[in-house]
């Protein structure tokens, strides 16, 4: 059962853990519980559920049973009367909720949440910033090394851009497989935070490439030769090909830095026998993106050796794929390619086959908990239907929250916690997010000495570095507003900064839980926008809103002016360009 007054998450809880020991695993079952309660159980992932990977612990967090929490809440409303003395609210929490504009009026609150909510999720997009200017570089980057483009470099207000790359996958969110199901970089040179941003991008391309420059001529390839292995390396995307030659070739001809890895997978369900598979780690400035597929498949022989075994600093059973190879190979090939990779030189059909998204994988330090309870957990259980399992290595240096979904078979959102002593840059990811939390903290609880906007009207470039999935919410739509009331209530509730931009009747909550990764809910269709909602983003302004853009620029426009390159609107372009 999940909580959802403030009370709920100040009050101390009671765990009773019972262990059972089988086939070599410890598979532990935790009953957690807080006062008050709500009326929102949580589907439990049973045991016998779990797939069985190559670590010594794996634990499933579950409710329990409204009757055994009956039984126990006796115990848990003596810790509650503990908890009520330990203070009020902090202060964050009580500018939040002083800043932010009240629930949605015309919601219906007595709704269950298992009613209102979308039945189905779908991962959409994963974004990143970058450092201001390195758009064009990256788009030529992009489809040359990763992914085929997706939609050349497109404006999103003025000077700030953002481009993609197209990747596929077994599943279909809200709207085409073609303007979805993407990867995309944000270059936002006047938002709030880019400055602190592109020093951190900076950073860690120095931990992890050993230099911030480009190579003459090169794009965004890196002057570099080798790849430090690191904790920054555990914010990475992951794809499958089944042909790795093209990707594996092309990186090397042009001497792009990277690290290659090896791993094993079973052939089958039935067949244990294990196939290699390759692994192609490219740094692109913050985040690393990952080409996986069959090391048989690479025709340079003289390379094979330059594939390493995951060394036990970098948590090796974190980077295998959790499906056998030819669940793998046919999910790949059942599913349509989405677009035609043409070569950026040449124009012609590219020939490698498009990536597959298997993963995203999220980088947290020690001073983080993974337990289920945690927010963002919470929320994505709560609201998105989550599936939730931990897992610990053999040598419990490395801990793994995994979060699935059953819409969304064969993907996965890790959460990497890597304790080993030998890792680099542990310390200064933990710096990192200090650094997160610090400008949340003051995007979204400070008073601003230029405006009075509401809390949610404002922007942070970190928030741009996102997972972004989305769903139709109940009754077709006809609950997005309800749906809208509960989330962001249940932020509010939890002292969670978040921003509202809504597109046609979406809306979008941009939202800042603790870590380098923020998360997108974007509540597909019915939403009355007008109300809840600041517009479309608009990188015009540093708060990234078009609502905002016009009260500075007294103004009424739907949407974000774009320069002249970006528009065929002579006018508009005339009066922005001088």
């Amino acid at each position: 059962l999940r909580p959802t007054s403030p009370e709920a998450h100040r009050t101390p809880t009671l765990t009773l853990l019972s262990t059972a020991h089988t086939s070599g695993l410890v598979l532990s079952t935790a009953h957690t519980f807080r006062a008050p309660l709500s009326h929102r159980a949580v589907v439990t992932m049973e045991a016998k559920d779990l797939v069985e990977l190559d670590e010594s612990v794996i634990q499933t967090k579950r409710r329990t049973s409204p009757l055994t929490a009956g039984l126990l809440l006796c115990v848990a409303g003596a810790f509650a009367i503990a908890g009520s003395r330990m203070g009020s609210e902090s202060s964050s929490r009580s500018k939040l909720n002083a800043a932010t504009p009240s629930a949605h009026p015309h919601a219906s609150s007595h709704l269950p949440l298992d009613e209102i909510t979308a039945s189905s999720w779908y991962i959409y997009k994963i974004t990143a910033s970058i450092r201001p200017g390195k758009d064009l570089l990256l788009m030529d980057f992009v489809n040359r090394y990763l992914l085929p483009d997706a939609f050349g470099m497109e404006s999103v207000g003025c000077n700030s851009t953002h481009l993609g790359g197209d990747y596929k996958v077994n599943f279909t969110a809200t709207g085409s497989s073609s303007t979805n199901n993407q990867i995309h970089w944000v270059n936002g040179p006047i938002l709030n935070g880019a400055g602190v941003a592109a020093e951190w991008v900076k950073k860690i391309l120095m931990a992890t490439v050993g230099t911030t420059e480009s190579r003459e001529g090169m794009g965004l390839v890196y002057d570099s030769d080798k790849v430090t292995s690191n904790a920054f390396m555990h914010n990475k995307v992951q794809f499958y090909v089944p042909d790795l030659d093209g990707f594996a070739k092309k990186l090397d001809t042009a001497g792009v830095a990277h690290l290659k890895r090896k791993s094993t997978v079973a052939s089958s369900s039935s067949d244990s026998t294990p196939v290699e598979l390759g692994h192609l780690s490219i740094p692109v400035e913050a985040k690393t993106y990952e080409i996986v597929g069959p090391l048989a498949s690479v025709s340079d022989a003289e390379t094979l050796g330059a594939y390493d075994e995951w060394s036990a600093y970098e948590c090796p059973s974190c980077h295998k794929l959790a499906d056998d190879f030819e669940t793998l190979q046919e999910r790949y090939f059942v599913t349509d390619n989405t677009t035609t990779w043409k070569d950026s030189d040449t124009g012609e059909v590219d020939g490698r086959p498009q990536p597959m998204l298997v993963s995203v994988h999220v980088a947290v330090s020690s001073s983080q908990t993974l337990d289920d309870m945690r927010v963002d957990f919470a929320h994505l259980q709560d609201y998105t239907r989550a599936k939730w399992v931990l897992s610990t290595s053999h040598d419990a240096t490395c801990k793994v929250a995994s979060l699935s979904w059953e819409s969304m078979p064969g993907v996965v959102i890790k959460y990497v916690q890597n304790n080993h002593d030998d890792l680099p840059s542990k310390d200064l990811l933990t710096e990192y997010e200090e650094v997160w939390a610090d400008e949340y903290e003051k995007t979204f609880y400070s008073e601003s000495k230029d405006h009075a906007l509401p809390s949610s009207a404002n922007w942070h470039h970190f928030l741009d570095t996102h997972i972004g999935i989305t769903g139709t919410q109940g009754d077709d739509g006809g609950y997005c507003d309800d749906v809208f009331s509960a989330l962001s209530q249940g932020l509010r509730n939890d002292a969670v900064g978040y921003a509202t931009r809504d597109e046609s009747d979406e809306v979008h909550l941009y939202v800042g839980y603790k870590g380098t990764t923020a998360w997108e809910y974007n509540l597909a269709t019915g939403c009355s926008t007008d109300s809840i909602s600041f517009g479309d983003i608009c990188g015009c302004v540093a708060e990234n809103a078009v609502n905002v853009y016009n009260r500075r620029m007294d103004t009424d426009v739907d949407s974000c002016p774009k320069p002249c390159w970006a528009t065929d609107d002579g006018t508009r372009c005339a009066q922005l360009c001088l």
